[in-house]
């Protein structure tokens, strides 16, 4: 029987969700629309368990012989990306190349590489219709756990410490 080597967690993609700047009840609460399709996904990996080459592709790790790799179910757990935000957020991350993958966004090669943004292209211009891109499935499950993990019971119903009293 093989031992826990890697644990696989997905990436959900979070889109702007129909914000137009920073949410003022922060990331969590502001952010509920994503993607359908999961593209990535990030590993915890038990350093005993790597193969001597050490060989990884962004987060792919070749493991030893005995060691397997697990992937959480979703309901288990999952990383939520708040990769594109609102765009005067995400237009400076993209500046600094943190939101492109890319090694110069600038270059207009490979851009239909799943490391770009869809549809951007090259530039750090608004694209038409922002606000609603990547929204395919409203994921309130993040949202609504915190809001009861940090919520109070008020005369006016749940309230939380970032919510004006």
């Amino acid at each position: 029987d093989e031992e826990v080597g890697q644990i696989q967690a997905r990436c959900i993609e979070f889109g702007p969700s129909g914000q137009k700047k920073h949410p003022p009840a922060g990331v969590m609460q502001g952010y509920d629309c994503r993607r359908r399709a999961e593209q990535r996904h990030k590993s915890i990996v038990r350093a005993g368990a790597l193969a001597e080459s050490l060989l990884n592709v962004v987060h792919h790790f070749e493991l030893r012989d005995g060691f397997e790799t697990s992937v959480l179910e979703r309901e288990v757990g999952s990383v939520h990306h708040y990769k594109y935000q609102a765009w005067s957020e995400f237009r400076a991350k993209f500046r600094r190349r943190v939101s492109a993958y890319v090694v110069d966004w600038r270059q207009s090669k490979n851009l239909s590489s799943k490391d770009r943004t869809p549809g951007l292209g090259s530039e750090p211009v608004e694209p038409p219709g922002w606000p609603a891109k990547f929204c395919e499935v409203r994921d309130l499950r993040l949202k609504e756990f915190s809001q009861r993990w940090f919520g109070t019971e008020t005369e006016s119903g749940l309230k939380t410490v970032w919510e004006d009293k």
